[in-house]
């Protein structure tokens, strides 16, 4: 009757440091698997367990982050290479202790707190809007970087109104 479901899919922006490895591991496995066919079969040995090295880890510098929020609970998915997708954490909002912008000076308290894990599922991208949700878990106090949906927020403000923040 009342349910309120909202998904949500965030790319995660690519950084300087994930195309220069990528690159040189394809072109390290490149060099090493021609050099091995001209004869050397210790490199060609090298050029196998580097292209098997690449087909596992290189699609995990390819991420998108999924939202999935249902009446109150969200669960964070990550999807590697838009192939595999794996469950990253899941989140109870009747727990939660404040939501508020990133840079909101409501999170004053929370970012001194050298406690505090910071835990990201944002896509890293300064003009996007991203929000702070601050949240017991595991036995420690989190700090999760996400960037919810206009639907997802007003669901949130109606059922805590003195924990969402906008500003």
């Amino acid at each position: 009757m009342g349910d309120f479901y909202s998904e949500v899919l965030v790319k995660k922006k690519k950084t300087p440091l994930e195309s220069v490895i990528k690159v040189a591991a394809i072109a390290v496995t490149a060099v090493t698997g021609l050099l091995g066919l001209l004869g050397q079969p210790l490199i060609l040995i090298v050029a196998v367990v580097m292209g098997v090295l690449c087909y596992l880890f290189l699609p995990r510098l390819d991420v998108e982050f999924e939202y999935t929020y249902v009446n109150g609970s969200m669960d964070v998915d990550r999807i590697y290479s838009k192939i595999k997708r794996k469950r990253a954490a899941s989140y109870e909002f009747s727990e939660m202790e404040i939501l508020a912008p990133e840079k909101s000076h409501q999170l004053d308290s929370y970012r001194q707190n050298r406690n505090i894990k910071r835990v990201d599922f944002s896509s890293g991208m300064e003009d996007h809007k991203i929000y702070a949700l601050v949240i017991p878990k595991n036995k420690e106090l989190q700090m999760v970087l996400f960037e919810p949906d206009e639907g997802m927020l007003k669901d949130l403000r109606s059922k805590y109104p003195r924990k969402v923040f906008y500003d």
